[in-house]
C-alpha cells in the first residue's frame, strides 16, 4: 500500500478547500511557511503540481482536484471513526439496583469524576433484571441472595451484605432494642415483596417465622429504608446501605443482634469491554469505595 505523507495529505486538504495558504495556517494554527513546505513534499511525492497561483490565492490543477475528491472523503471518514472509537473508550456503562445506585453510588460517584475526569459515566438504575433484558453494559452490578447463584466465571464479589434490622428511635419501646423473640408481634416492612431477606435472616438465627402477613411490603431496599426513617416499622437494612442514617440518629439498630452476612454484591464485566482502561479504573474505585465501607 504506496501511501503519501498523511500530514501533508492534511494540510492539502484544508488548504484546497480554502483555496489559499494563509486561510489554511489561520485554520491549522500553523504559518503560511509550514503551508508551504507540507504542499512542496506532496507536489514532489506526485511530481505533479497540485496548485497554481490565481490572483492572491491559488486553484487546484486538474491532479490537485483529482486528489482532493478522493482524499477528502478518505480523511473525514477516518476522523469520523477515529472520533467513535475514542468516544467509546472514554464512556463507561453501569447498571445497578435502584437501591445500590441511590445509596451507595450518587453519593460517591462525584468521587470518581473528580479522579478521572475524562471518562463519561452512563448510569442505569433498574428495579428487576426482566428490565435489562437485550441490553448489554460495560459494568453490571449485581445482587445474590446465596452464593449458589454466582457465576464464578464471570462475577468477581464486591461487597458482602451485612444485613441488621433498623428502626426509627421513636420506634423503640422505652429506647430499648427488641429482643429478637419480640419481633413476632413488632411491624416489619419488606424490601422484596416474599420478604426472603427476613426469612433467610430469622432461618440462621433459628428464630420461628416471622408474621409476613401483617408486614408493609415494598419491591426496593431504599423505599422500605425511608419507611422505616418515617417510623412505620423494623426494616432489614444493608448496614452499607443505611451508615448516614444510623450516623445520623434517624435510624438504629432495633435488635442487640450484631449484623449476619446475608448474600452479596458481585461485578460482572462486558467480555468485549472488560481489558478496557476505562472500564478498569471504574472497577478499581468500585472496589476501594467497598472497603471502605465494608
Amino acid at each position: 500500500m504506496k501511501l503519501p505523507p498523511l500530514n501533508a495529505l492534511h494540510y492539502f486538504c484544508i488548504a484546497a478547500e480554502q483555496l489559499s495558504f494563509s486561510r489554511a495556517a489561520a485554520e491549522l494554527n500553523v504559518t503560511e511557511g509550514a503551508i508551504s513546505r507540507q504542499m512542496k513534499l506532496l507536489t514532489s511525492y506526485y511530481q505533479k503540481p497540485l496548485f497554481r497561483k490565481s490572483g492572491r490565492g491559488v486553484e487546484l490543477t486538474d491532479s490537485g482536484r483529482l486528489l482532493l475528491s478522493v482524499s477528502s472523503r478518505a480523511l473525514s471518514s477516518i476522523s469520523q471513526v477515529s472520533t467513535q472509537m475514542l468516544s467509546a473508550e472514554s464512556e463507561i456503562s453501569i447498571c445497578a439496583s435502584s437501591s445500590f445506585t441511590i445509596r451507595c453510588l450518587l453519593p460517591n460517584l462525584a468521587d470518581f469524576e473528580r479522579r478521572h475526569p475524562q471518562y463519561s459515566v452512563q448510569l442505569q438504575a433498574s428495579i428487576n433484571e426482566q428490565s435489562l433484558r437485550g441490553k448489554v453494559f460495560d459494568v453490571q452490578i449485581k445482587y445474590h441472595l446465596t452464593a449458589a447463584t454466582v457465576s464464578t466465571k464471570t462475577e468477581q464479589k464486591l461487597l458482602t451484605e451485612w444485613l441488621l434490622p433498623v428502626c426509627a428511635p421513636s420506634h423503640l419501646k422505652q429506647q430499648k432494642p427488641f429482643s429478637l423473640v419480640q419481633l413476632a408481634g413488632q411491624k416489619l416492612l419488606l424490601n422484596e415483596l416474599t420478604g426472603r431477606d427476613w426469612r433467610l435472616w430469622a432461618q440462621m438465627l433459628e428464630l420461628d417465622p416471622l408474621p409476613m402477613d401483617s408486614a408493609l411490603k415494598f419491591d426496593q431496599d431504599d423505599v422500605a429504608i425511608q419507611a422505616a426513617v418515617a417510623g412505620h416499622g423494623i426494616a432489614l437494612a444493608n448496614v452499607a446501605y443505611v451508615q448516614r442514617e444510623l450516623a445520623m440518629g434517624s435510624l438504629v439498630a432495633a435488635t442487640e443482634q450484631s449484623p449476619i452476612a446475608v448474600g452479596a454484591h458481585y461485578i460482572q464485566l462486558d467480555p468485549q469491554r472488560e481489558d478496557s482502561v476505562a472500564v478498569q479504573a471504574f472497577c478499581q474505585w468500585l472496589h476501594e469505595q467497598a472497603d471502605e465501607s465494608g
